[in-house]
């Protein structure tokens, strides 16, 4: 049985991994975009429907859309866009998922076991934040999910009364 103070941090746990996990899931998507853009852009500008839209142009527009194709795929291999997104998805998996499981506990704080499936969902969070470390970190964006997360439990955030509501 969780004590009422740690019964509302499991609240405030499980909001934040809900912020995390759309955070994550926006980057992931933001990212995937880019990739496809630059992969589109590098096959276009690479083809021969650019080389015949160029031949009539000065020599120095096929040098600059070389130069382009050529800073574009190596400006995806030297950033891991792939790794990026990879991370990324399972970041947002792994949030989702403990949001999911606090919602649980939050659920289910009484039971005599809930001491301990809160401590791994702690360690878990941790193990998930140090992942997260290696990751762009925008807090414009993750401000935005915040204030979407949070003005959906608004209603909720009066946690004492919550709590000593089911006690």
């Amino acid at each position: 049985m969780l004590t009422e103070s740690q019964a509302n941090r499991v609240w405030e746990r499980m909001v934040e991994a809900e912020v995390r996990s759309l955070y994550f899931a926006d980057l992931a998507n933001r990212y995937t975009r880019r990739k496809q853009i630059l992969t589109g852009l590098s096959f276009f500008l690479s083809s021969g429907a650019a080389a015949t839209i160029v031949a009539k142009t000065p020599t120095w527009v096929p040098l600059l859309l070389a130069v382009i194709v050529a800073l574009a795929t190596a400006y995806s291999m030297a950033v891991s866009l792939d790794r990026y997104i990879g991370g990324m998805t399972k970041l947002h998996y792994g949030w989702n998922h403990l949001a999911v499981d606090y919602e649980r506990l939050w659920n289910h704080w009484r039971d005599d076991d809930a001491e301990r499936i809160f401590e791994e969902l702690v360690k878990q969070g941790m193990e998930m934040s140090e992942q997260a470390t290696e990751m762009p970190y925008h807090e414009k964006l993750i401000d935005k999910w915040r204030e979407i997360v949070y003005s959906r439990f608004r209603e909720d955030t009066d946690l004492p009364k919550k709590v000593a509501a089911v006690v």
